[in-house]
């Protein structure tokens, strides 16, 4: 975009001042991935700040003395909302700080990017966290079983008995398990009503999957769009002034 506006000079002169808004860049410097990396760790620290308020929150709402305490399922709604805004927040601020920082570049693309590169860190940081959580549970169960242990080398005598104590529990039920399903077996009333029941287990299962799958699939819809119209507020077009003198 150019404005252009005279004024008269000196006699026979006149100036003439214009000022260009450059929105486009050559193909190769359109993308500031500075500014995306400084939106990404925008959005991520603002969104850990909002989650440690939530848990604040919801964790102040809780009074075992009391008898007035909300219900599981209301924390569970109320946390889920919380994230739900909390991430449109930090993504929007992620993405104006990619706008604002990328120039003259498209702060809506930026912004977008941004939100990508946000989703995937997320995505890498929950994985291995899930990772680890995986492996030391694993190794805990390794030490907890004489098999797995070195040589010489025994539990304390009341963990050792609290280890016993639970596979003896967990043989129980497997046995008990067993004895149901082979009772079920032979009973055909009983192997229908399994059926059944395994059947709506199913059903409610896929229902809860089809939902969680489009809720989350909204969620990063919204997200997208947030960052994406951040990086639009926050872009601004740099002017590039010319003036230029014309003799008559």
């Amino acid at each position: 975009m150019t404005t252009t506006t005279s004024s008269p000079g000196t006699e026979g002169t006149s100036t003439y001042s214009s000022t260009a808004y450059r929105d486009r860049e050559p193909s190769a410097s359109r993308v500031c991935w500075g500014s995306i990396l400084a939106g990404a760790v925008t959005a991520l620290a603002i969104q850990l700040v909002l989650a440690l308020i939530g848990l604040a929150i919801g964790l102040s709402t809780i009074d075992p003395a009391q008898s007035d305490t909300p219900s599981g399922s209301a924390i569970g709604i109320g946390a889920m909302v919380w994230w739900v805004i909390s991430s449109l927040v930090s993504l929007y601020i992620g993405g104006y700080v990619a706008g604002r920082l990328a120039g003259s570049l498209n702060g809506f693309l930026h912004g977008i990017v941004t939100w990508a590169s946000v989703t995937l860190i997320t995505i890498m940081l929950l994985s291995g966290a899930a990772g680890r959580l995986v492996s030391g549970a694993s190794g805990i169960a390794k030490m907890a079983s004489n098999a797995e242990m070195p040589a010489g080398i025994q539990l304390p005598p009341q963990v050792q008995s609290a280890v016993d104590q639970a596979q003896s529990q967990a043989q129980q039920k497997a046995d008990q398990a067993a004895a149901q399903a082979q009772a079920t077996a032979n009973d055909p009333q009983a192997r229908q009503q399994a059926e059944q029941k395994a059947k709506e287990v199913g059903e409610k299962a896929a229902e809860g999957g089809a939902a969680g799958s489009f809720g989350a699939a909204l969620a990063l819809i919204l997200g997208a769009a947030a960052a994406g119209i951040g990086g639009k507020s926050g872009h601004r077009p740099s002017p590039l002034s010319t003036t230029s003198t014309v003799h008559a």
